[in-house]
């Protein structure tokens, strides 16, 4: 009999209690509707661009695509390699030097000019322009030196080809 007695007491405690829990469940129902709004636009935005499917047949499809980016990285790099293979060992630098051969000729006709690459392998060719004839010379290069005399033109010439390879480059 004494339960009949306490409960009057008992049953706005027990009301407080549910109250309590149903505000703490609808608060957790807030946060985890927003939680889970949050992964559906996650999956919306890692998904966008691929066809539906499962998850397994969109990493499959993802797999595939990196495996062909792959790929085509790998073709760029070989191509790239090639490409500076042949850029080291192109004539690149040039100087070229305009001047007077002979007295009688003026107009600065006669030049040289110095062709090389990154090792300094080239040629230079020099021009001599005289009122009845024109001579021509050319002389190997190798690691910027030649194995016969140079003109002080020919020299001058190999210093501005030098000189240009620590100018910056506007196009190749």
């Amino acid at each position: 009999m004494e339960f009949l007695n306490s409960a009057p007491l008992l049953l706005p405690v027990v009301v407080l209690a549910l109250l309590i829990g149903f505000f703490t469940l609808v608060v957790l129902h807030i946060k985890l509707s927003a939680k889970f709004r949050a992964l559906t636009e996650l999956w919306d935005r890692l998904s966008e661009g691929l066809s539906v499917g499962n998850l397994e047949q969109i990493l499959q499809q993802q797999l595939r695509h990196s495996s062909s980016v792959d790929e085509e990285i790998h073709q760029v790099k070989e191509r790239l390699n090639t490409a500076e293979a042949k850029l080291k060992s192109s004539k690149r630098y040039v100087g070229l030097v305009r001047y007077d051969a002979f007295n009688d000729v003026g107009g600065g006709q006669s030049f040289s000019m110095a062709v090389f690459d990154e090792e300094g392998d080239g040629a230079v060719v020099t021009s001599q322009v005289g009122r009845m004839d024109c001579r021509v010379f050319g002389k190997l290069l190798r690691g910027g030196r030649s194995d016969t005399n140079l003109t002080a033109e020919e020299e001058q010439a190999i210093e501005e080809a030098v000189a240009g390879r620590s100018r910056p480059k506007i196009g190749l």
